[in-house]
């Protein structure tokens, strides 16, 4: 009697080739890496390829990261930033045929001198955002020089006549922190990503992307473009919600 013919194992067979996949793409070069990257057609190859580039920059990263100090940023996320510029300026941007007589200029140095110039842009952003406040706030003690025209009236000869709108004013900022925490405290872990990345003006594919380099995310736990979608779109009905509640 003819015993039954085994069926192939396919999940092992998948998980032998993707082995072998990962360990042809730890063999290669940080120019084949980044070709890897840009022009292969298989999303797990892509992602793969950009895996095996973060993990030899990682290093190099964390000590970029751990330099700078932008305020309103802590380390996790300026290490999210130059995570950001690895993937979407140095990969992007790298050409290999420049360089000089010794051969072409190495990606990792030309990784790192993209990273250092986006976070010395937004160092510079966050600074520069501090010294148009400052610049543009008026003393409530200056004295004016001419006190029979208008144009030399300075806040101090008017603030007693401002008082309920400077009082309205605080009372909008304490109800817009309300409207915030209570919206905080109604999203989820993912949800509370999602917006984090949105209100930063990242596009769906990059906040997808990111998040799913933040939590080391693979295979069907991989976040795509529709589940930002998903997410913002609960998002907002929940803030409809807090809104008319607190409106």
């Amino acid at each position: 009697m003819d015993r039954p013919r085994q069926q192939p194992n396919k999940k092992r067979g998948n998980s032998l080739t993707a082995n072998r996949s990962i360990k042809a793409l730890a063999a290669l070069d940080f120019v084949d890496l980044v070709n890897a990257v840009r022009r292969s057609r298989k999303k797990d190859r892509i992602n793969a390829a950009y895996s095996e580039i973060e993990r030899r920059m990682k290093p190099k990263l964390q000590q970029i990261a751990f330099r700078f100090n932008i305020p309103g940023m802590g380390h996790d996320d300026i290490y999210q930033e130059a995570l950001y510029a690895l993937r979407f300026k140095a990969i992007k941007d790298y050409d290999k045929t420049r360089g000089n007589d010794s051969g072409p200029y190495p990606f990792d140095k030309f990784a790192i001198l993209c990273i250092r110039r986006h976070l010395a842009t937004n160092l510079k952003s966050s600074y520069q955002n501090k010294k148009k406040v400052l610049n543009q706030s008026l003393s409530i003690d200056q004295e004016r020089t001419d006190k029979s025209t208008d144009e030399s009236l300075f806040l101090s000869d008017i603030i007693s006549l401002v008082k309920t709108d400077i009082l309205d004013g605080l009372e909008k900022k304490e109800y817009y922190s309300t409207l915030i925490s209570n919206l905080f405290s109604k999203l989820s872990d993912f949800e509370k990503q999602v917006f984090f990345y949105y209100v930063r003006k990242y596009s769906y594919e990059q906040i997808a992307d990111l998040i799913n380099r933040r939590n080391n995310l693979k295979g069907k736990n991989r976040v795509n473009v529709k589940s930002v979608d998903n997410s913002l779109s609960r998002c907002k009905a929940k803030g409809k919600q807090i809104f008319a509640k607190f409106g």
